[in-house]
């Protein structure tokens, strides 16, 4: 009989198990099916990652404010990163205008924790990026 409970028991948790991760891949499936390729390949953006984080680095940012400005600019890249998904329809001229406000936004953000300095070095570094960016896409300035 109690063979039988947890034969019971293990396939009903199996079926549970199942059920839960059949729902969470249609969901990642719904979101990758709206997300285009990216304008960088795995191997460029680890280049640029790598050449960011770097630059960061060198602008010694105390750890509270390394923490403030690592999160703004995640939140703002993952933002960006997403303009060319296929459920926004965007035109390639408003994912342009889209890209410079975030840019605009972010930058906003970040001087009021930068010192004037680490304000410059920050506008140089992701100025890099932003112009790597408008190459790919082909934007005019």
């Amino acid at each position: 009989m109690k063979v039988y409970q947890i034969l019971y028991l293990g396939c009903f948790l199996l079926v549970a198990n199942m059920s839960i991760a059949q729902n969470k891949t249609e969901k990642d499936i719904e979101l990758q099916e709206s997300k285009v390729d990216t304008v960088y390949t795995v191997e460029e953006r680890a280049n640029i990652q790598r050449w960011f984080y770097e630059r960061v680095n060198d602008m010694q940012l105390k750890p509270e404010v390394r923490d403030d400005y690592d999160r703004i600019i995640n939140k703002y890249v993952f933002d960006m990163s997403r303009l060319n998904d296929t459920d926004k329809n965007y035109t390639r001229e408003e994912i342009h205008d889209k890209f410079d406000e975030m840019v605009d936004k972010m930058n906003t953000e970040l001087k009021s924790i930068l010192t004037t300095d680490q304000y410059v070095n920050h506008l140089e570094n992701f100025g890099e990026i932003q112009r790597s960016v408008y190459r790919r896409w082909n934007f005019k300035n």
